[in-house]
């Protein structure tokens, strides 16, 4: 029966992950393991290996071999972290919710704006938090930029440039590379659902997209490589590339402003480093070396000025940190659904109606 009562301040929250690839052991366990805001309980996941491994580096939690054991367990949760693809999100988040669980989608979130709506209203209905798992709004060189904007140094900003890049030559049998965008697969939905977040965040909402997917590996069953460009209502363009096939990484990213410009190299420490086993409570964690640093050209009456600009660290805990607070009714969602579903609206409209598929 669910339970839509949050849980006290003092008292743990309980917490499962469904999946336990990158996701649910990179990017969701070490965060629900180090904040002692909850307690991992359980850990769901259909394959053997991962099972093994989930339970030697999670020995407090319960290990399922499926949601419906789960389900049928009879045990309670507050909190279902929903780790695996992108096309079991819509059925297992109304399950979850159903539950009485507040519930974490990872991204890509849903493949259409109407099962967005729909879990937004399950979720309504259901009086729990549903909450989607854009962490890289906690990414240290994109804090970096927004606390750049708001300085006012850059001007008013008019041109932005993103870029997700790495070199991935051989195509897998995951959903990442034959889901069809149909169904959230390929790197629109997975790279640019990132992308097309952040600049959401940066520049508000769309005046119109136009987008490019390419499919340059052979036996890929979706997009590997792909350009979505918005015209923001606040006059703002912004270019988005995202490509599994690019060992020669243009710039992370590259703002253009009335007085001045930005320009940064290189990915956020975070993802790497907990997938080498670092946990983020470690000294250091999230800090990018002064030679990462980006920077920043700035033109007064007297020429130009160029100077480094130190990377704020990155916080992916924050986003935790605030799910708690969401989950007991203390604080709103670290990301609102409806935030989520205008990303889907944007990536819904570029892979379904793409300036050129080829």
């Amino acid at each position: 029966m669910a339970n839509n009562v949050p849980p006290s301040t003092g008292t743990l929250i309980r917490a499962a992950i469904v999946g336990y690839g990158l996701s649910g052991r990179v990017f969701h366990s070490p965060f629900l393991e180090s904040d002692s805001n909850f307690e991992l309980a359980a850990i769901v996941t259909g394959d053997d290996a991962r099972r093994a491994q989930a339970s030697g580096e999670h020995r407090n939690a319960r290990i399922y071999q499926s949601f419906e054991e789960l389900e049928s367990s009879g045990e309670s949760f507050d909190l279902i972290v929903l780790a695996g693809p992108p096309d079991t999100h819509r059925e297992l988040a109304l399950k979850a919710l159903a539950m009485g669980a507040a519930v974490i989608v990872d991204k890509p979130f849903v493949a259409s704006t109407e099962d967005a709506q729909l879990l937004i209203d399950a979720a309504t209905v259901a009086g729990r938090p549903l909450m989607v798992f854009h962490n890289r709004r906690w990414d240290g060189d994109f804090v970096t930029i927004q606390s750049l904007i708001r300085s006012g140094r850059l001007g008013d900003v008019f041109h932005f440039e993103s870029n997700f890049e790495h070199w991935s030559p051989t195509t897998t049998p995951g959903w990442k590379d034959q889901l069809p965008a149909s169904r959230a697969g390929g790197v629109a939905w997975d790279l640019g659902s990132h992308l097309v977040d952040q600049a959401l965040v940066l520049f508000g909402p769309t005046a119109s997209v136009t987008s490019r997917l390419r499919t340059v590996r052979e036996g890929g069953g979706n997009d590997d490589h792909a350009e979505i460009h918005i015209v923001h209502e606040s006059g703002v363009v912004s270019r988005l590339l995202m490509s599994r096939l690019s060992d020669g990484h243009g710039p992370r990213f590259r703002l253009l402003g009335t007085r001045g410009s930005f320009i940064s190299f290189g990915l956020d420490p975070q993802e790497p480093a907990l997938d080498a086993g670092a946990l983020p409570t470690d000294e250091g964690f999230g800090t990018v070396s002064p030679q990462n640093y980006g920077t920043l050209t700035e033109h007064t009456a007297g020429g130009s000025i160029t100077s480094q600009i130190p990377t704020e660290p990155g916080d992916y805990a924050e986003f935790y940190r605030r799910v708690a607070a969401a989950v007991r009714g203390t604080g709103p969602e670290p990301v609102r659904p409806e935030e989520a579903l205008d990303v889907v609206a944007v990536l819904e409209l570029a892979t379904r109606t793409p300036t050129n598929a080829n």
